[in-house]
């Protein structure tokens, strides 16, 4: 836990950020970027519905304390592998076993952690083969597409297992926000209703530009640093629009290729920075295992 905690939030200026950024990403995007690393999975266009929904699902379950353009690079390579097509069938892993599942992983370094990545992918297989028929989609069927009562309801101790990782706070959000940006048509309802996928890079965008502010210490992204990024975002974008996952992209953006080179409070990036009239002097380290937080507006 923090040692000390004195953090404001500001809705207002982060409404405020939140228009120039998705402005800037419509037009240009972010330091000219717009692509985020599970983008790369357009390499291999895949006109079957259900396999693309099942593929960013397993994949994304994935996506955890790892470099993630290395984990979707690995995704694509599977994919491009005739041999290695079934990993991405539920029904066709439950049948093959765990064993082969785990050696398939290893081929193209989709899991790192070979035994947890396996078991992860394994039982999210073993649930969707098992209680949806193999299809993702009669997943959230069964859930009438409302992502926000699906989010609300599979996070408990049951799903957890069910789904691991996919139930998370942090990765349920994200997982909605690359399918709904990535498969065309999915129904889903109440997207505006779900938090922000707060990360590294979201959680430092956040804090450069002031849209919280003060004096913390951490080990890591504490809860409490969770709960006020997610309840910034959440109040500032309440009746704009702009549902608050979608914030994640610019964020990101914002962060990897702009904040992520500010050290003492200096920003060589500021000059070419869409937001640098929201910057913030002081301090702003945020990393994994170390957040420092001294600011003021």
């Amino acid at each position: 836990m923090g040692k000390r905690v004195n953090l404001e939030i500001h809705p207002e200026r982060a409404k405020k950020v939140a228009k120039v950024l998705v402005k800037r990403l419509e037009k240009g995007g972010i330091f000219s970027f717009k692509e985020l690393p599970d983008d790369e999975i357009k390499k291999v266009p895949l006109k079957d519905r259900e396999k693309l929904i099942a593929v960013l699902s397993l994949v994304t379950a994935l996506d955890y304390m790892r470099d993630a353009k290395k984990l979707w690079e690995s995704a694509v390579e599977a994919l491009k592998d005739k041999e290695l097509q079934w990993i991405f069938s539920p029904k066709e892993v439950v049948k093959r076993g765990r064993n082969e599942l785990k050696k398939a992983l290893l081929k193209h370094r989709i899991a790192m952690r070979k035994d947890k990545d396996t078991d992860i992918w394994w039982n999210i297989s073993q649930t969707i083969a098992g209680e949806f028929g193999g299809s993702f989609l009669s997943f959230f069927d069964s859930f009438n597409y409302m992502v926000d009562e699906t989010y609300r309801k599979i996070d408990d101790k049951k799903w957890h297992e069910k789904f691991p990782n996919l139930s998370g706070r942090k990765i349920f959000p994200h997982w909605i926000r690359i399918l709904k940006e990535k498969v065309e048509d999915l129904p889903f309802e109440n997207v505006g209703k779900l938090p922000i996928p707060v990360d590294v890079h979201v959680t430092r965008a956040t804090f450069t530009t002031g849209c919280i502010t003060g004096s913390y210490r951490a080990k890591s992204i504490t809860a409490t640093v969770r709960k006020l990024v997610i309840k910034v975002w959440d109040e500032a974008l309440k009746d704009e629009g702009i549902p608050p996952v979608s914030m994640f992209r610019p964020l990101w953006l914002l962060s990897k290729h702009g904040c992520h080179y500010r050290k003492n409070g200096d920003c060589p990036k500021r000059e070419e920075c869409p937001v640098r009239h929201f910057c913030v002097s002081g301090k702003v380290v945020v990393s994994a295992s170390h957040v420092e937080i001294d600011t003021s507006l």
